[in-house]
């Protein structure tokens, strides 16, 4: 039997089940293959949704599914969350003490929102990075928020949706000037990066706006402390703001389990080949999403088409096959920029992001895909995508393996 275990229940963990599943379906019934998705909970959130929670007061009701709902038939679901695991033995513990063993690995543990890694700052702040009910804080906070100094933090890198504080600093300001606060409001920015965005083209749309509507960036800022008593936010550089409300998006790490497991670098980080998703040293054993140490960006469409190439690789082991399909670094991260448009962050590892205008048509599309975003974790919209994204897998050498084997597969 050809055992496939899926650590992780987020977007590129259930995709990657699903896809398997529909492939294998047969040999799952006769009984040659098993998919088992080992999750950490019974619900599965729509995540991007945390900032409408947080800023327009969205209701978290309706904004997840019941995991089990979304898995197609041949996923067994393990729900208990993995505990150890063992890339030379080629096994998973989870928690309750079960011990999966598996011939295929895919690590999908996502990324670990963690205000506590700095000091003062879970006291201090309000965060929508780690989960819906926190969101709903920063939306209450805002209810009674009459006016003063806010502030906005990037209190560490790499983080989950990297567009995600310049949304909050333009959706806040927009929800100031309804309230008819704006003038009574100052609003601050600040970010360890050189610019307003990390991505210069995309800074050139993202910096006139926040000027042209009073947004002070500050560049160049390390968080290193918060004082929620004096309420003063603090740099590795010395620098300190006042705020009467603070909200940061904490420091990121891996997941408890790669971290335990040891095979994550010093904050978690699994070592992942950037172009075929295989875990450094392993050929059986996979990493997607934000569990990586590749220098993409950490968000679902990522985790999304990196999970088709990481299907495939399996499929390809599985008959016996060395040939590979790569990954070839598309990122597709759209921005909301106030007024109902929005922007579009599409990049690869060779191609750099492109000038651009605002435009309402991006921000439709942005919401429409809330509502797309269910379906697409079965499997079933990837001809619609293939067109949106392009080609984002190519045939590679595989060059770890013997020169004999070596062989170059068409990309599907």
């Amino acid at each position: 039997m050809q055992r496939t275990v899926i650590v992780g229940s987020g977007t590129g963990g259930t995709l990657t089940a699903n896809l398997l599943a529909k492939a294998l379906r047969g040999d799952i019934r006769r009984g040659e293959a098993s998919v088992e998705l080992v999750g950490a909970g019974l619900r599965h959130p729509f995540q991007p949704a945390n900032l409408d929670i947080a800023f327009k007061g969205a209701s978290p009701g309706g904004l997840d599914r019941p995991e089990e709902e979304l898995l197609v038939d041949g996923v067994k679901l393990v729900n208990d969350p993995a505990e150890m695991i063992d890339l030379q033995g080629k096994r998973v513990t989870t928690k309750g003490g079960l011990e999966l063993v598996y011939d295929y690995l895919v690590i999908a543990t996502g990324a670990v929102a963690d205000a506590a890694k700095l000091p003062g700052l879970k006291e201090g702040s309000l965060n929508f990075h780690t989960g819906p009910n926190d969101s709903m804080r920063i939306w209450n906070a805002l209810q009674s928020f009459n006016g003063g100094k806010v502030v906005i933090a990037i209190a560490g890198t790499p983080h989950k949706c990297p567009p995600s504080p310049n949304e909050a600093a333009f959706m806040m300001e927009e929800l100031f000037r309804r309230k008819g606060i704006r003038d009574k409001t100052d609003i601050k920015f600040l970010t360890p990066y050189p610019r307003a965005y990390p991505a210069e083209k995309l800074s050139n749309v993202v910096a006139p706006l926040f000027e042209e509507r009073g947004i002070e960036v500050v560049p160049f800022f390390n968080v290193d402390s918060v004082d929620p008593t004096q309420r003063k936010i603090y740099s590795l550089e010395g620098e300190s703001y006042d705020y009467d409300l603070l909200v940061a998006v904490p420091p990121h790490h891996g997941a408890e389990v790669i971290i335990n497991s040891g095979i994550g670098d010093e904050d978690g980080w699994i070592p992942t080949d950037k172009d075929t998703m295989k875990i450094k040293g392993f050929d059986e054993a996979y990493a997607i999403g934000d569990a990586t140490d590749i220098p993409v960006s950490k968000s679902g469409v990522v985790a999304h088409l990196q999970s088709i190439v990481v299907t495939k690789n399996i499929l390809s082991s599985m008959k016996g096959s060395q040939d590979l399909l790569r990954y070839n670094g598309r990122i597709n991260c759209p921005m909301e920029v106030g007024q109902r448009k929005a922007i579009n962050s599409a990049v690869t590892y060779t191609s750099p992001p492109e000038d651009q205008t605002p435009s309402t048509v991006k921000y439709l599309m942005k919401k429409s895909f809330g509502k797309l975003y269910w379906r697409a974790l079965n499997g079933s919209l990837e001809p619609i995508f293939d067109v949106f994204f392009g080609q984002t897998r190519f045939p590679v050498v595989a060059e770890k393996q013997p020169k004999e084997a070596v062989a170059m597969v068409k990309a599907s």
